[in-house]
């Protein structure tokens, strides 16, 4: 069905195979425009397979008229991947959305979850609100999710919990920069059409937002209005890039005309990665090929 999608990236190992999912690990993220998921071989400790997927009714040169549902896309899906329905050692999964709030853990009730993001969202009626616990920090992540998206994702994979994608962005960045973030740290994280502002005083989580952006300049606007609404001078703060942002594109070098202190992310050294990951940058899918070591 390829009128169904397009492939971002299909990397796999060549000791992957579909009849071996008992000793895989599958951590899968998802939005309504996209599916990516990496494969973990246990016995090797050792990431074997990536692939990325783009709903073709969500790229700007799509058909006039052409629409599909998440459902069908999802299946799209597993029908050029069938090993997909196989049993695996474990499946963690993450959704990437653009709502979602952090409460401190002594003031959230669950039972209040909804209207606690109610303060900042307008959540719809086909919305489901769910609530990570950040336990580093005691900070609950509440989030909505529309429930169609949920629905199809659970029965595919009935018995596996949804996170936030921030969830395990926040989770991953303190587990892997922690002896490194003093106060007013800054990690922007880029994604399709969205990104990530994830600010640390040094102990605690200071800021978290997600933007949509359609052109650099949206990326730099927003970052540089945050860093001076906190008080934060541009030239003296350090930022590290995650996501899909590469040194010489230009958005990296509109950014650099502002915030000279950059970085990029890593990889995570407590895994092994297949030599098909090499044509990766170490800071793509970062919050993905970090799943695998967060609580969530």
């Amino acid at each position: 069905m390829p009128d169904f999608y397009t492939v971002v990236v299909n990397r796999a190992d060549s000791t992957f195979t579909g009849q071996e999912t008992r000793n895989y690990g599958l951590s899968l993220q998802f939005s309504e425009a996209h599916i990516a998921y990496c494969v973990m071989d246990y016995r090797l400790n050792k990431y074997v397979l990536i692939q990325d997927y783009r709903r073709n009714d969500f790229i700007p040169k799509a058909k006039p008229g052409f629409k599909l549902s998440f459902d069908d896309f999802l299946k799209s899906v597993l029908t050029a991947n069938p090993w997909l329905k196989n049993p695996f050692k474990s499946v963690k999964i993450a959704y990437e959305g653009k709502k979602n709030t952090l409460i401190p853990g002594p003031l959230f009730d669950a039972q209040e979850a909804e209207i606690f993001l109610k303060f900042n969202y307008q959540v719809a009626a086909d919305e489901h609100v769910l609530a990570d616990h950040i336990q580093q920090f005691d900070n609950y992540n509440v989030y909505a999710i529309p429930k169609a998206l949920e629905e199809s994702v659970k029965q595919l994979f009935p018995s596996a919990r949804i996170s936030s994608l921030s969830t395990i962005l926040i989770q991953s960045v303190w587990m892997n920069f922690k002896a490194r973030i003093n106060a007013n740290r800054i990690f922007l994280h880029i994604k399709e059409k969205s990104f990530d502002i994830l600010i640390y005083d040094g102990k605690q989580i200071q800021y978290l937002n997600t933007f949509t952006w359609m052109v650099a300049e949206d990326v730099v606007y927003f970052l540089i209005f945050i860093l001076e609404q906190l008080g934060l001078n541009p030239e003296l703060s350090s930022v590290v890039l995650l996501g899909n942002i590469d040194r010489g594109s230009n958005l990296f070098e509109l950014i650099y005309r502002y915030v000279k202190n950059m970085e990029f992310g890593r990889r995570n050294e407590t895994f092994k990665y297949s030599p098909v990951f090499d044509v990766i940058a170490p800071q793509s899918y970062y919050p993905l090929l970090n799943f695998n070591s967060c609580g969530s």
